[in-house]
């Protein structure tokens, strides 16, 4: 049998290396078996955050969905009898269709959940995890006598299928230059910070891989405000961007600017971050020319906010926690106080623990980790987030499953075809923009709006409005009528609205 070190990004605290000897099953070398005086009490797998494969040797069932091509860190946890604390052994992860992970460590007498030396870790290289995922851990000593309960699962390999295809989450980041106040300004996207974007999005999302490319600065003379001044404006110029650039339906857009110089002079006495147009339907995919979500581009916060408003674009509603937040974007369904993660999650790059029986705030020196969907500091991503996350995205991120450039999994899109689009501000004003080639959408979700025609007459239609997730307004889109039309009524939250063409 073939091994190989169980290598993470970072070294794991007095767990090492072994390479180049024989283990149990080989024909001539030192035979390893199970240590005497150990017993495995669980075994987990975290992606972003802990899934119990197995507890007290029997197979277990989680939330927590697994993503294949994602990389991973199997934790161990076990106790020893006090004779064995100390003593170095080897820990071995067999994986079906992949060579066997080894790392060496002493042993203690209980492993815990908030301490990474108290557990035997393997880094799993994405290409492991596929559908189903197969294994078996040991911790083996040099001996004759094998102990059955330094196994799991005692003979064999237990079984568990992936939930989450292999997938890629790809994002095209659009600067703003901005020239409202003759600065010319534009946010970092050096490859440095548009890797660190990867990177955050790579950690809270259910992907295999992340890509994120840069589109050419577009020049922006319109102010826009800390609280929303002009944020429609961009909205709508960055839905153009996706029929110039002839996009595939897969890939998100998301601007980046910076109105001010640094993040504390933009946001002195209250700011928005982001800005994106919510909408369920069809709720498994969404609708690919909403693919968009908009932020400023400010390193302290752009990353974060990034994954906020793509998480919204995910048809993420808010988790309950932090100041200002509207209660009818909340989920109802969130199912943990404050906005917490549920969970214990793992950062499986820097190895950094996310304890969730901390409470999570907006404020204090050291908050709990808080869901991505929250208002709150130290984000991370809940198992229900997480799960909800891959509802959507294994049908949209298009899961290549025959090479990167696959597309195999996709499903046909619906025509497009003209509709007619007006922004509305949070006042109830609208302003009717030019027609716009979209994808045809059925009564699931619609709205009647009554349509004047040139000659005064009306007719009933039917359209879609995408609320903003963090402004009032929202843009309404109906299919163009085969008669020119002038004005538009519909109510939006129990208020009439009416629009006239300019």
């Amino acid at each position: 049998m073939k091994v190989q070190c169980a290598i993470l990004a970072v070294a794991l605290a007095a767990i090492g290396c072994a390479t180049g000897e024989t283990l149990e099953g080989e024909d001539s070398g030192p035979t390893y078996v199970g240590v005497d005086g150990v017993w495995i009490q669980q075994v987990a797998i975290y992606q972003s955050l802990k899934r119990v494969l197995a507890e007290g040797g029997v197979p277990a069932v989680s939330n927590v969905p697994l993503v294949a091509g994602r990389d991973a860190v199997v934790r161990v946890f076990y106790a020893a009898a006090p004779e064995k604390i100390g003593t170095v052994v080897r820990g071995r992860l067999e994986i079906t269709g992949h060579e066997s992970l080894i790392v060496e460590g002493a042993l203690v007498g209980q492993s815990f959940d908030h301490d990474m030396a108290s557990t035997f870790n393997f880094g799993v290289p994405g290409d492991a995890i596929s559908e189903p995922f197969e294994y078996r851990v040991s911790l083996l000593h040099e001996a004759e006598d094998d102990n059955v309960t330094a196994h799991h699962p005692a003979a064999g390999r237990e079984s568990h299928f992936v939930e989450g295809p292999r997938n890629t989450l790809r994002v095209i980041l659009a600067p703003f230059q901005y020239n409202a106040d003759g600065s010319g300004r534009l946010p970092d996207t050096s490859p440095a910070m548009v890797e660190i974007y990867r990177q955050r999005l790579l950690a809270l999302y259910p992907v295999s891989n992340v890509e994120v490319t840069v589109r050419d600065p577009h020049p922006w003379s319109q102010p826009i405000g800390n609280w929303g001044e002009g944020w429609d404006s961009v909205q709508w110029a960055l839905y153009a961007f996706r029929d110039q650039d002839g996009t595939s339906a897969d890939v998100y857009y998301y601007a980046i600017f910076n109105p001010a110089d640094t993040y504390e002079q933009y946001c002195q006495g209250g700011c928005i971050l982001g800005l994106t147009l919510m909408y369920e339907g069809p709720p498994d995919v969404g609708t690919p020319d909403m693919r968009m979500a908009a932020g400023v581009g400010y390193w302290e916060v752009a990353p974060d906010t990034t994954a906020h408003e793509l998480g919204h674009v995910h048809g993420r509603l808010h988790a309950p926690c932090g100041p200002g937040m509207d209660p009818n974007s909340i989920d109802p369904a969130f199912p943990y106080a404050n906005g917490g993660i549920g969970v214990w999650g793992l950062d499986t790059v820097t190895l950094e623990l996310k304890d969730p029986t901390k409470t999570p705030s907006a404020f204090g020196l050291d908050p709990g980790p808080s869901d991505m969907m929250a208002y709150c500091t130290n984000e991370w991503v809940s198992d229900y987030t997480f799960a909800g996350l891959l509802f959507r995205g294994k049908n949209v991120n298009l899961p290549d499953i025959q090479g990167p450039t696959s597309r195999s999994l996709q499903r046909p899109q619906p025509a497009r075809v003209d509709h007619e689009l007006i922004l509305i501000d949070g006042q109830g004003r609208g302003d009717w923009k030019r027609s716009v080639k979209r994808q045809a959408l059925g009564p699931a979700g619609s709205i009647p709006v009554s349509l004047r025609t040139l000659d005064g007459q009306t007719i009933q239609a039917r359209g879609h409005y995408y609320r903003y997730n963090h402004l009032p307004g929202g843009w309404l889109f109906f299919p163009k009528p085969a008669v020119s039309v002038n004005r538009a009524e519909l109510s939006v939250d129990g208020k009439p609205v009416a629009v006239e063409r300019r």
